[in-house]
């Protein structure tokens, strides 16, 4: 049984208005223009780089995934609060698709933010699990 107080927590945590600074914070810091890298760019700091990645595209399909069941639960119920978070979700997936998704997933991305919030957009069909390396 999920605990849907504890799954609101969760989501108002990650991709709520006053505090979805953090993640995207750390996304810019590390993954931004103005991101300290070393003057040799190797194999080793891809890697980590396409990880990072891949775990913030992980972070944006847990959410996602969170407020599709938060709906699933709720129903109409709090749906002022639901449409507030799918509202979040979305502000924060445009901040951040220029930092870890290619130039091609970016594009659907930004085509279906004036989609209504659905499972089906374009955030798991512009999943790139590639750890080999795409900017």
């Amino acid at each position: 049984k999920i605990d849907i107080k504890m799954l609101q927590m969760l989501i108002q945590g990650a991709i709520g208005t006053t505090v979805n600074q953090g993640p995207l914070e750390i996304i810019e810091t590390f993954l931004g223009k103005n991101a300290q890298r070393p003057d040799v760019i190797d194999e080793k700091f891809e890697l980590y780089v396409n990880r990072l990645k891949f775990q913030c595209k992980s972070f944006l399909n847990n959410i996602k995934a969170a407020l599709i069941e938060n709906r699933n639960i709720i129903g109409t119920f709090r749906e002022d609060y639901q449409k507030e978070m799918e509202d979040n979700l979305k502000k924060f997936r445009l901040a951040v698709c220029g930092h870890i998704f290619n130039l091609q997933a970016q594009d659907g991305i930004r085509s279906n933010l004036n989609k209504s919030f659905n499972p089906d957009n374009s955030l798991n069909r512009a999943m790139s699990y590639d750890l080999g390396g795409q900017n």
